[in-house]
């Protein structure tokens, strides 16, 4: 085709396109197209934005978006990347020391941090040891210190007084109470003393060969972090580790993870939804055209030529509503931001322009995908139909008709989910609930035929029957139609009533917010009766002993493990070990099996741990613990679930394994707020005590947890919306036919009641079979999104197998009563006419 053809053809498509609107053709694939760029844009922009800012309240939790840990300060190497990639970079120095107080003294975790420390989030503090706490943005001025509030009792000293650290004297001026890059780690046991950067070398503590740990906290915008994590990994040594936001807290990954999951479905099935309506719309455009399509075959159009010419009018069409599409989106995100202002993170970046471009390219490839196969058709149409008008083509070939849709649904739905594993479980299960569906349709079809002329009913009830069987190839679109409609919308809320029931059950109302570490054994007794005597709400009590891995089945642990690995975090430090004979209620055996009563030998180890370290069922592992081996071998491996803010282990031996090394014993315990008072009492009976305090953090989760679910309501919003225009363009798709119908049922002496319960009870029966077998599609889709998926338990939807079909029933039923009332109000001479 020359190119002054196509622009011949181009601008006759234009006309084409003004000509239809004029005649009000198009309108609802206009709002069909609307709804899929403004719906998709809107989920688009404001998943974008929601992910975003999830991502920093996970980065504030580390105090950066990323961090290096190691146990030196980094090479210039690294340093210079840093500076090439225009990071923000903040320096922290962690070393345990001994700080002094007159005659007391007390070994504590020291920190020191420099003035624009944290990079994300904020520090906590009070006036005073236990007072109200509130967030601040700076950090101990030099000469000054911060520190923990059970550390003032064990030093005697309060706000104003002098400590000594190593040869410095400091001021204390605040107390900590949250450290943002602390919040995940239960097990550090010493109490926190904060100090400026400015202050370590007058300290004389940090000597050549101490034991201290160095950690670079950066932040940038999320391309250079990319950038600079795609371009550090080879630079960094064995000793080096870097740490990802969403790497550093378990408690909050999988909640987020989970969420981007959802959203990414609920993406997903609001194209679907859009795409079927485009596909019905699509359908009736094509029908209408058979007539236009012979006259220019008559005059001498080749087939090519006038598929081309429909082809382009739908492309310009789309283009066309793309644009405001896109525009109705951007401001249906920004009013459910205004709209959920007071339970959305206090700030939401702006999103990127990649969703404005996939959003408006969303319009035309759902248009081509799903309305390309009925257009399809129009290169069969003959010049005889001019003639004859019942001369229908035949429909195209079924490659044609199902890869267009499967593939433009494929890519589209990869990029919003960002989950292939997800996106190709989904079309494939669509896929074969078609064809099954199909295939029932058929025979429900048969089945009534056959009722109907078998049984004797009222004549409106038979010829409803008769064109159901008749047109049953329309008749199984619809049902088609329905039935993805209402499964779609089923799956996305039974996934947020499952997600809504982990969130609480993850985090109920009485969570242990206090940690109690270092309880001495001689304490264990006394500890339990100061929290009965309180009654105070407690778990059980575990024993910590710290054990470095050495070997793995006699092999050095550095050689036994891949290149990747040798950096791993569990490598470079002790492990906390602990003994159980029963498994704690937050795990679960994934290989293997729980020890007996009474064994003796066996370890059970966490997945994760496992999985990077390569380790299986069987192998031996050695530990070193305070200069004594010990070994054993897996005979389990665990799943952890992290987010339970529960007492959580790497490493569990059967009871009476460890009874031989020195050990401390760990507790979690729930205190109400004006019950705080109590600390000082527990404090002061224990000493050696350590109190890790979790409110602010479990503030933060509950946060994001109430923030996720305002997103899920949202996605439900526009699913309903999508399921109406699905609705619309099913009744629209008929319209025609049922009206050359009632045209004639009238003019033969039908009434208009009888019109009007022969087209409302086709409509209810639509709405109960598409019920039931979008019941059906559910649970299978419920089932394998649960458990490969989302991770979630799994039970049978009982509720739904009730609900759904009536619920069908009586939604379609109504939304056809309302569509075809205008059948019985036209007067059966207007239509005749145009027959």
């Amino acid at each position: 085709m020359s190119q002054m053809s196509a622009i011949r053809n181009l601008a006759l498509s234009w006309r084409f396109m003004i000509r239809d609107w004029r005649a009000g053709e198009l309108w609802l694939l206009v709002l069909s197209i609307l709804m899929a760029v403004s719906v998709s844009t809107a989920i688009a922009l404001f998943s974008d934005r929601l992910q975003l800012a999830l991502g920093r309240q996970v980065a504030e939790v580390l105090g950066a978006d990323m961090m290096i840990r190691s146990p030196r300060q980094l090479s210039e190497q690294v340093a210079a990347e840093i500076k090439v990639q225009g990071l923000r970079r903040s320096e922290v120095l962690e070393f345990p020391s001994v700080v002094m107080a007159g005659d007391e003294m007390h070994l504590v975790s020291a920190k020191a941090v420099e003035n624009n420390y944290p990079l994300r989030g904020h520090i906590r503090t009070a006036p005073e040891p236990f007072a109200a706490d509130e967030a601040v943005s700076d950090t101990p001025a030099p000469g000054e210190a911060w520190l923990e509030p059970r550390l003032f009792p064990l030093l005697g000293v309060k706000v104003g007084d002098t400590v000594t650290l190593g040869a410095k004297d400091l001021v204390v001026t605040r107390a900590i109470t949250l450290e943002t890059d602390r919040g995940g780690d239960f097990y550090s046991f010493s109490p926190r003393l904060m100090f400026n950067f400015a202050d370590v070398e007058a300290t004389q503590v940090v000597q050549p060969g101490s034991r201290v740990s160095w950690k670079m906290l950066l932040a940038g915008e999320p391309d250079q972090l990319k950038d600079f994590e795609a371009s550090v990994k080879e630079k960094l040594d064995a000793s080096e580790r870097l740490v990802l936001a969403d790497d550093s807290r378990r408690d909050l990954r999988n909640s987020v993870v989970r969420l981007k999951q959802f959203l990414g479905l609920g993406s997903m099935a609001a194209i679907v939804l859009a795409g079927i309506a485009i596909a019905m719309a699509s359908r009736r455009f094509a029908e209408r055209r058979f007539d236009n399509s012979a006259i220019m075959r008559c005059f001498g159009g080749s087939r090519r030529q006038v598929l081309n010419l429909l082809i382009g009018e739908l492309v310009l069409l789309a283009v066309l509503v793309a644009i405001p599409g896109v525009l109705l989106g951007w401001l249906l995100q920004s009013g459910l931001v205004v709209l959920l202002k007071g339970v959305l993170p206090a700030w939401l970046p702006q999103p990127g322009l990649l969703p404005l471009f996939v959003g408006g390219a969303t319009g035309v490839v759902t248009l081509l995908g799903f309305g390309l196969a009925p257009l399809l058709r129009l290169q069969h149409v003959t010049p005889l139909r001019v003639l004859r008008r019942d001369l229908v083509p035949a429909p195209a070939s079924s490659w044609l008709v199902y890869g267009f849709s499967l593939t433009a649904m494929v890519l589209l739905l990869w990029y919003y989910t960002g989950q292939l594993l997800m996106t190709v479980g989904l079309v494939l299960a669509g896929a074969a609930i078609l064809v099954a569906v199909s295939l029932l349709v058929k025979l429900l079809l048969l089945q009534l035929n056959r009722k109907g002329q078998s049984k004797p009913m009222p004549l409106y009830w038979r010829l409803g029957f008769q064109r159901i069987v008749q047109e049953s190839g329309h008749s199984t679109a619809q049902l088609l139609a329905f039935s993805l409609t209402f499964m779609a919308m089923a799956i996305v809320l039974a996934l947020r009533t499952d997600l809504l029931d982990r969130w609480q059950q993850d985090l109920p109302e009485d969570t242990p917010n206090y940690f109690a570490l270092n309880i001495q054994p001689a304490e264990v007794k006394g500890y339990r009766q100061f929290l009965e005597s309180k009654e105070i709400a407690t778990d059980s009590l575990y024993p910590i002993v710290r054990g470095r891995l050495v070997k793995i089945n006699n092999v050095d642990v550095r050689e036994a493990v891949s290149k990747e690995e040798r950096g791993h975090n569990s490598l470079n430090r002790e492990l906390n070990l602990t003994w159980s004979d029963t498994l704690p209620e937050t795990n679960a055996i994934l290989e293997g099996e729980w020890w007996q009563d009474g064994q003796k030998d066996g370890i059970s180890i966490e997945e994760e741990l496992a999985g990077h370290l390569g380790i299986k069922m069987g192998d031996k592992l050695s530990f070193m613990i305070t200069g004594r081996p010990l070994e054993g071998t897996v005979t389990s491996i665990r799943k952890v679930e992290w987010e339970s803010f529960q007492p959580n282990f790497y490493i569990i031996f059967p009871e009476g394994v460890l009874d031989n090394y020195p050990a401390s014993w760990l507790n979690s315990f729930y205190l109400d707020t004006e019950d705080k008072v109590l600390l000082n009492s527990l404090i002061t009976q224990f000493p050696t005590l350590t109190l890790l305090d979790l409110d602010s953090v479990i503030s933060q989760v509950r946060a994001m947890l109430e923030q996720s679910v305002v997103a899920v309501e949202a996605m439900l919003v526009a699913l309903l919306l999508a399921g109406l225009l699905v609705m619309a363009s099913v009744i629209e798709s008929s319209i025609d036919l049922r009206l050359q119908e009632g045209a004639l049922i009238r003019s033969l002496g039908g009434t208009r009641r009888q019109l009007l319960i022969m087209q409302a009870g086709e409509f209810v029966l639509f709405g109960a079979v598409s019920g039931v077998i979008a019941t059906a599609g559910t649970e299978l889709c419920i089932y394998w999104l649960n458990t490969r998926v989302f991770e979630l338990p799994w039970q049978p939807l009982w509720w739904l197998w009730i609900t759904l079909p009536v619920a069908g029933a009586l939604v379609i039923g109504f939304a056809g009563w309302l569509g075809v009332r205008r059948i019985i109000r036209q007067p059966p001479s207007v239509i005749l006419k145009e027959l």
